[in-house]
Parts: C-alpha cells; structure tokens; sequence
C-alpha cells in the first residue's frame, strides 16, 4: 500500500512516532493506493506541478493497527480524476505507526 506526501509534510506529520497527514483532521482517514500503477496515476493528477519535493511512502497493512477500509474515492482537490475510475481505494482510519513504514523514497524514484 502506499501513500504519497510532500516532504515537508511527511516531516511535519509525525508525533511520537507516529505520521498524521495534515489532511487527516479534515478528511478523518489517510489516502493510499493498493498498487503502484495507481500510485503514478493519482501522483500526475494531484501532484502534478508540485513546488517541493513528492514522497512516495510504501507501508505495510498488516503493521498499521488501524482500520483500513476500501472505499470509494475522496479527491483531495474536488476534482474526479480519471484514475478514478470506479475502483476503490485504501483508507487508513487512523495515523501511521513508524513500524509500519517500509520505505520512503521521491515520486521520481518510484516504484
């Protein structure tokens, strides 16, 4: 599963070992994607342009301790995207345990 963020927010998330992205308190959940392909497609839709740099945070499901729900998907910009396209997406229910983070590598560097 991966999520993607903007270094200065994945820097800026985490507390006591955990990450909460800024989003969280609006959206009530994480946004992630099940596979990488995904991953690039709503990375060009909703990164696209970025100032800084786009991280791209691979985690492990079985290490989150939090509810992840499938679900459809909640456009962080109001917009539907064509990677949208009736298929669900991982939403995790909670913030991101350390230990659950497998790695964290740049958008251009991915997968």
């Amino acid at each position: 599963m991966f999520h993607l963020a903007l270094a200065s927010e994945w820097k800026a998330g985490w507390r006591a070992g955990q990450y909460t992205p800024a989003r969280f308190e609006t959206d009530g959940f994480v946004h992630c994607c099940d596979d990488a392909q995904t991953t690039l497609k709503v990375a060009a839709a909703s990164f696209s342009g970025a100032a800084e740099e786009v991280l791209v945070i691979e985690l492990d499901e079985a290490l989150l301790g939090v509810e992840v729900k499938r679900e459809a998907p909640v456009s962080v910009d109001g917009a539907v995207h064509a990677h949208h396209d009736g298929r669900v997406f991982p939403h995790v229910y909670g913030p991101i345990p350390a230990a659950a983070v497998v790695r964290v590598v740049p958008l251009s560097a991915f997968p």
